[in-house]
């Protein structure tokens, strides 16, 4: 019988922790597909980024690519599917963007700067976790042992 409530309380525990990996993968990715809708609609403000930095003026086509990447892998994080191949995809980006806001030394660009900070953190402990046990992809595979 303790063996049992010993059993218990550790399902209860990672239940517990999966609901907080959840609640921050889901952030990430909200926080990824939000941005990319921003930069969707605003596209001077990316294509402003861009412009900024010499190098990068043969490239204004990444600001049709950059939105179209964040929202697509902002949804992937979001539902726990292609997770990694989503957060590898991401990391560039987020390394260029504080890359290149750390080179232009605009004042205004520091919120931005610490934003990506925090979500390129958070990609890197998502890159080593995965999709979790709440996930879309996690849910399949059930399916398919099921079956």
């Amino acid at each position: 019988m303790k063996f049992l409530k010993q059993i218990n309380k550790k399902d209860k525990r990672n239940t517990s922790k999966s609901l907080v990996l959840v609640f921050f993968r889901i952030f990430l990715g909200l926080a990824l597909f939000i941005k990319g809708i921003n930069f969707a609609r605003n596209q001077e403000l990316l294509e402003k980024m861009i412009l900024n930095i010499a190098i990068l003026e043969k490239l204004s086509f990444l600001k049709i690519v950059i939105p179209f990447i964040h929202i697509l892998g902002g949804f992937c994080i979001i539902i726990g599917i292609y997770s990694k191949l989503a957060i590898l995809i991401q990391i560039p980006i987020l390394l260029a963007a504080i890359t290149f806001l750390l080179i232009s030394g605009v004042i205004f660009y520091y919120r931005e700067i610490l934003f990506a900070v925090t979500i390129l953190i958070l990609l890197f402990i998502y890159l080593k976790i995965g999709d979790g046990f709440y996930s879309w992809r996690n849910l399949i595979n059930n399916e398919k042992n099921i079956s």
